[in-house]
């Protein structure tokens, strides 16, 4: 017969489940997301809603009478085991991937997951007949081994790795991303603690639940700021850049150039549009390695790409960075086509009698002149 407390602790086991199969079949839908995080993240939830299932099953059959349940039980909590520490190391690599964005480094820790992960199975496997980690009892009950604590290790491992990936990812971590890191270590810190010092199971889950779905907030309020071929923001978040800096109470000023490719029109014509895609990546790209973490960096037309810094650092040597890229870009690429940009730059004020408007065609008129400049340049060669 079942533990009198069995059935009430489902109930937020049942709960949290509920909640991450919502997300996930909204979430799988999505196409206008980063294709990669999206897998991810989406696994993750899978990894986690299996885990919730096995600690339910755990808890429903624990002190049932029978063969069947007492089989039942050894395979339930191994499981349960693989997939808890497996949720870990996802965590982490969505973390990693999210600060970083970088498919080959994500690569590399899902290799560092598969070794955990088959460390793990090896170990439950040899408990099976020595029970040196758990083992079932003639009265089908969880009963804990000698080794008990070995399988925790496992999951400290989760904390380290992510300990180092945080201090060599330091540099690129936003400050939205910074508060979804705090959440999931708060969260999951908590969800472990009390179920350690209480000896529960169910906690960690509801807080895991809780953190993803803030994840999820996360990721749909990015995707409304994130330009999809190229990763960096988009119109809405140049929006959303202008109105923070025009709602302070101090006045502020940020230099600010606009860029624009020459002819990505006839590069998409002539090559196709997946080379005029390799166009905007590429100059997306020189234009976060010329940049500081602290700049802005949007792509905010079809071919256009505008950059902000605060006005007391020197835009021009910003765009001598960049020109000398350009030019080594050029000379070492291996793409069919050559990168051409005219570009121009002036320095808004917020609180002005200026508008946004009127700055950006002021700049787009500064861009217009450079690209007549280069034009008349190119035609007496």
């Amino acid at each position: 017969m079942n533990s009198p407390f069995s059935v009430p602790i489902i109930y937020p086991l049942v709960s949290a489940g509920l909640v991450l199969a919502l997300i996930f079949f909204d979430f799988i839908t999505r196409t206008d997301t980063d294709y990669f995080q999206r897998r991810v993240f989406l696994v993750s939830l899978i990894v986690i809603f299996a885990d919730i299932v096995f600690s339910t099953a755990n808890t429903f059959f624990n002190g049932m009478n029978g063969q069947a349940v007492h089989v039942i039980l050894y395979i339930t909590n191994s499981l349960y085991f693989v997939f808890q520490y497996l949720s870990y190391y996802m965590a982490v690599l969505y973390i990693d991937y999210m600060v970083n964005k970088n498919i080959n480094r994500a690569k590399v820790f899902i290799w560092i997951i598969i070794g955990v992960i088959s460390a793990v199975l090896v170990f439950l496997l040899f408990n099976l007949p020595y029970g040196f980690c758990f083992s079932i009892s003639g009265e089908n009950l969880f009963v804990k081994g000698r080794q008990f604590i070995v399988p925790f290790v496992f999951g400290y491992g989760a904390i380290i790795l992510a300990a180092v990936d945080l201090i060599t990812s330091v540099k690129f971590i936003k400050g939205n991303q910074l508060y979804v890191i705090a959440l999931f270590a708060i969260l999951i810190g908590a969800g472990a603690g009390f179920d350690f010092f209480f000896k529960t199971n169910y906690v960690i889950w509801n807080c895991f639940t809780g953190a993803l779905l803030y994840c999820y907030f996360t990721i749909l309020r990015s995707d409304t700021t994130t330009d999809r071929v190229t990763g960096i923001g988009n119109r809405a978040s140049f929006n959303e850049f202008i109105n923070q800096i025009n709602h302070t109470s101090k006045k502020q000023s940020y230099a600010m150039a606009l860029f624009d490719i020459n002819g990505l029109k006839a590069i998409n014509d002539k090559l196709g549009m997946e080379h005029g895609d390799y166009a905007l990546l590429d100059l997306a790209d020189i234009l976060s390695k010329c940049t500081r973490q602290s700049d802005f960096i949007a792509r905010i037309g079809p071919d256009e790409f505008i950059v902000a810094i605060k006005a007391k650092f020197d835009i021009e040597k910003l765009l001598l960075r960049f020109l000398r890229m350009m030019e080594t870009y050029n000379q070492t690429t291996e793409r069919d086509f050559k990168l051409s940009v005219s570009y121009g730059y002036d320095t808004y004020t917020s609180h002005t009698d200026q508008s946004t408007e009127e700055f950006l065609t002021r700049l787009n008129t500064l861009v217009f002149r450079h690209k007549s400049d280069q034009k008349e340049v190119a035609s007496h060669e």
